[in-house]
């Protein structure tokens, strides 16, 4: 039978419409292979897991520590992979004992302090000198005469036990052949009102902050710091254990970096380390505040040429015969186990 040109015509047609629609099967087959995974577009990077760690200041938030503030409101623990947690201190919340019991993994405290803990076996090690001359001196009233340590006799002097403030106190009384007995000796905190009341006519402190409320306040006061009564102390230092040095170096090396980040930080920005106090404390009144970080930086550079929170054998020799001298130790620390250098970068 033969095929009429009609029937030949739709047979072709319909050849030609099978293989079109073959190939835009394929095509469209391809095209499905040649795109990612629906999983493989979604995913996203996990984030970085931070290591927690809790910090204890020797004293309430102030000017002093700005530096760990600014360390932490810059992002440079986070940068260090730490999410850093700072404590304050003050009465009761001892930082040596702190740390050493595991409840803080670094502390600051006074580099005395430091020594004498060791003394009594508690096993910390300065990473870091914060302040590189102590601030710690002592207020009096100008109209009262008192021009230095000698003049503390017979009045009513202000105690803060266990407290930087104390130790430098008990040197001092030897150095200038005294005893507690010479004085009227007033346990008190930290707080400035027994010296506002009058009720004492000695008020020890931190000559950063204090003198600059106080005349705020408009108080005529005179400071006699203890460097100028012929005391070379080292100031707060930052520590830990011996134990977390042995096992968790590169913790400490990571803290001891975004610290003195923090520092450096705070030394070139002064508008930065206001802020960043202000944000974890109200007590100080922001007119002050320009002053009182005038007042610590010269403590915190050093020597010129000093950098910043370094330590020498020097200055260490000098703060504990401070202590040697003052009888509150009874012969010289080792100090190559009391602090380490191996952190300063």
């Amino acid at each position: 039978m033969t095929q009429t040109k009609s029937t030949r015509r739709l047979w072709l047609g319909a050849a030609a419409l099978g293989i079109f629609s073959s190939v835009l099967l394929v095509g469209c087959s391809d095209k499905k292979s040649a795109q990612p995974p629906q999983a493989a577009a979604s995913a996203t990077p996990e984030p970085v897991k931070l290591e927690a760690i809790k910090v204890r200041l020797a004293w309430v938030a102030d000017m002093a520590e700005v530096g760990v503030f600014v360390a932490k409101e810059q992002g440079f623990f986070e940068k260090e992979g730490l999410d850093v947690t700072i404590e304050p201190g003050g009465f009761g919340l001892d930082p040596f004992k702190l740390v050493a019991t595991g409840a803080n993994e670094f502390g600051v405290g006074g580099a005395g302090n430091l020594l004498l803990a060791r003394a009594q076996g508690v096993p910390v090690v300065a990473i870091a000198a914060e302040f590189q001359e102590t601030p710690v001196g002592f207020i009096t009233r100008t109209k009262g005469g008192i021009k230095d340590f000698k003049g503390f006799k017979g009045k009513r002097v202000g105690i803060q036990t266990g407290t930087d403030t104390d130790v430098l106190y008990r040197a001092l009384l030897v150095k200038n052949g005294m005893s507690s007995k010479d004085v009227r000796e007033v346990p008190i905190q930290f707080d400035m009102t027994p010296f506002l009341s009058g009720a004492i006519d000695v008020l020890p402190g931190y000559v950063t902050n204090q003198p600059i409320t106080l005349r705020g306040k408009g108080e005529q006061v005179t400071v006699i710091t203890a460097a100028s009564q012929g005391l070379s102390y080292y100031g707060n230092v930052f520590f830990t254990t011996e134990d977390r040095i042995a096992k968790s170096p590169e913790q400490v090396a990571k803290f001891a970096r975004a610290v003195r980040a923090g520092w450096k930080h705070a030394l070139e920005n002064k508008a930065d380390a206001v802020s960043a106090l202000q944000k974890y404390t109200k007590d100080f009144d922001p007119k002050d505040l320009d002053q009182i970080y005038d007042a610590v930086i010269p403590f915190i550079r050093g020597n010129a040429g000093a950098e910043v929170l370094s330590m020498t054998p020097e200055k260490w020799e000098t703060t504990s015969k401070v202590l040697i001298d003052a009888g509150l130790l009874k012969s010289a620390p080792a100090l190559d186990r009391a602090y380490t250098v191996q952190f300063r970068k």
